[in-house]
């Protein structure tokens, strides 16, 4: 009989909120805004950065700049240059949120998230707007795309900061100016999604105040070596998928310098010893697995029951070009309910984690695509309309997440699936 898994991720939502626990919750939330008055330097920033957020928790049904301001009362020519054009930076709001997700939803197990997001934008004006797949819609669109680091423990999960992706048309000569109106840093380096999401990464190491041993990403960053490398040289333990395609050895083979032969350069790169032994690609293991090779565990609990499915969990060896490289976990998930979906990962971690603990990593993985969905139902994720570099950035979720508001009275987390139900009462 196969063995059963079942592990403990974050929790489903749920709303535990009485009309009385929201107005008795005003008080903290107040406070718990407060505490960001350090990250700008200015009274009327200050001023500005409670009426945006008031404006992104409140009940309009489009949250750009022009609505928050009608909403709330206030000039638009007065709210938009404090998203669009201040000098304010966004990293000691950064700074501030990262520390208090750490207080409250802090773990030593968390699991860093890395995913992008994107949004469909009209005409070519807008910083980084180009045809690219856009998720949101699924297909090629006219769209920006943002790389997202988010953080997700047991007891819930956050946004902790976003970078803008650049497409490679953006860097022509004839982006230039286009660049220039939008206030792009001089001198941009192209990165890639990857790059981009293993700097993000970088920083939230560097600060220092946020726990976490888990880096999950889908098979974008996980096809990247240079991703999962990056990962690895922070101490930390990836869990990313990969393609159905990918490259592996069950053994490691043999390799050798060839001799040389007095005639040419004398060979200095490896080549395999037997060039019979070709590495195959992770779906020729499936059906290679005996039945007793299938581990039963419980994902998670659906809207409609627990996800269950059976899991392999195999010892590698990572082709890269056609060498050798690292050893690493390979993880293979089947769905009980389609057997035909089947999906593969990569880790890093020590050969004594605990089985269990890639059971849970796969459950964990599912709520960044829940913030992306909460934050464009709830706070206007995607509503805004502004073009330039600093305006999306200072728009950037990460910097009015509320997810990770705990109650001080209750060992549990405070949920609120609908935060303009308490905001939107806040007095200005």
């Amino acid at each position: 009989m196969p063995t059963e898994i079942v592990t403990e991720t974050c929790p489903a939502p749920e709303c535990n909120l009485t009309e009385q626990d929201i107005e008795q919750f005003l008080d903290e939330m107040t406070h718990y805004i407060d505490l960001f008055e350090p990250a700008f330097q200015r009274v009327e920033q200050l001023k500005w950065s409670k009426v945006y957020l008031r404006g992104l928790l409140g009940d309009a049904s489009r949250k750009n700049i022009e609505r928050i301001a009608h909403e709330l009362g206030e000039k638009v020519r007065s709210l938009q240059p404090f998203i669009g054009q201040s000098p304010w930076k966004a990293e000691p709001v950064i700074e501030i949120h990262q520390r208090l997700v750490a207080e409250t939803l802090g773990e030593a197990d968390g699991v860093a998230l890395i995913d992008e997001s994107g949004m469909v934008k009209q005409g070519d004006d807008s910083v980084g707007v180009a045809v690219q797949y856009c998720g949101s819609v699924g297909k090629v669109a006219n769209s920006q795309v943002g790389v997202y680091l988010g953080y997700a423990s047991r007891k819930w999960y956050s946004l902790i900061e976003g970078q803008l992706f650049m497409p490679e048309a953006w860097f022509d000569d004839e982006h230039t100016a286009k660049c220039e109106a939008c206030g792009v840093p001089a001198d941009p380096i192209p990165q890639t999604k990857p790059e981009i999401g293993l700097e993000l990464l970088r920083r939230a190491f560097q600060r220092g105040s946020l726990p976490f041993q888990w880096v999950a990403a889908d098979e974008l960053y996980g096809d990247s070596p240079a991703f999962r490398d990056g990962v690895a040289e922070l101490n930390k333990w990836y869990f990313t998928e990969i393609k159905c395609t990918t490259l592996i050895w069950r053994y490691c083979p043999e390799v050798h310098v060839p001799e040389w032969k007095g005639r040419g350069r004398r060979p200095t790169r490896l080549r395999l010893r037997n060039p019979a032994d070709r590495p195959i690609n992770v779906q020729e293991l499936v059906t290679t697995i005996p039945k007793d090779g299938w581990t039963t565990a419980t994902i998670k609990e659906g809207s409609k029951g627990p996800i269950i499915c059976d899991f392999a969990f195999l010892r590698i060896i990572e082709s890269r070009n056609n060498l050798p490289g690292p050893q690493v976990w390979l993880i293979i998930r089947r769905n009980l309910d389609d057997l035909t979906e089947i999906k593969f990962y990569f880790s890093n971690a020590l050969t004594t984690t605990p089985l269990s603990e890639f059971v849970r990593l796969n459950g964990m993985c599912w709520p960044i695509e829940t913030i992306f969905e909460e934050a464009k139902g709830e706070i206007g994720f995607d509503h805004y309309e502004m073009r330039s570099w600093l305006g999306w950035h200072h728009h950037d979720p990460a910097s009015i997440n509320v997810d990770e508001w705990k109650d001080r009275e209750d060992e549990g987390i405070l949920y609120v699936p609908k935060a303009g139900e308490i905001l939107y009462r806040l007095k200005r």
